[in-house]
C-alpha cells in the first residue's frame, strides 16, 4: 500500500511538471535552420545560437526565454536550431548535450558556450558581455 501511494505521488508530480511545461501559452523562439544563419554570420555581427529540441524539456524553458529577449531587442542576433531538423548544424558545431548556447564573435568564430538552462539575469549578462544585445533606440 505505502509503495503504491509513493509511486502514485511521484506520477503525479512528474505529469504535473510535464503539463506546466506544455500547457503553457508562453511562445518560444522558433527554430530556423543553419541555411538561415549563415547569412547572419556573413554580416559579421555577434550572435547566440541556441541548439535544442522541442521535445526538451529545458530547451522549451530556454526557448521561452529567448523569444522574451528577442522580444525586447528584435534586432539582436538570437537563434535557435533544433538538432533533430537540423542535424548537420550539431555535428559541425559538436553538440553534444541540449540545450547548448554557442556564442559566436563578430568575425564568426565560436567565442564561448554553455550546456544546459541559464537564468534570465545570467543569459542577459553572456548577451551583453558578448555584445549580442542590440539596445534600440
Amino acid at each position: 500500500m505505502k509503495n503504491k501511494v509513493i509511486k502514485n505521488l511521484l506520477l503525479s508530480f512528474i505529469l504535473l511538471g510535464l503539463s506546466n511545461v506544455n500547457a503553457s501559452d508562453e511562445k518560444m523562439l522558433e527554430p530556423v535552420s543553419f541555411s538561415v544563419v549563415k547569412p547572419f554570420i556573413a554580416e559579421k555581427k555577434p550572435m547566440m545560437i541556441e541548439f535544442g529540441a522541442t521535445s526538451c524539456r529545458s530547451c522549451i524553458i530556454m526557448g521561452r526565454l529567448l523569444y522574451k529577449v528577442k522580444q525586447k531587442h528584435p534586432k539582436s542576433n538570437i537563434f535557435f536550431i533544433n538538432i533533430y531538423e537540423d542535424k548537420d548544424a550539431a555535428k559541425e558545431y559538436k553538440i553534444r548535450m541540449i540545450p547548448t548556447q554557442v556564442y559566436l564573435d563578430d568575425n564568426g568564430k565560436e567565442v564561448d558556450r554553455h550546456i544546459g538552462k541559464l537564468s534570465e539575469e545570467e543569459l542577459y549578462e553572456n548577451l551583453k558581455k558578448m555584445n549580442i544585445i542590440v539596445d534600440e533606440k
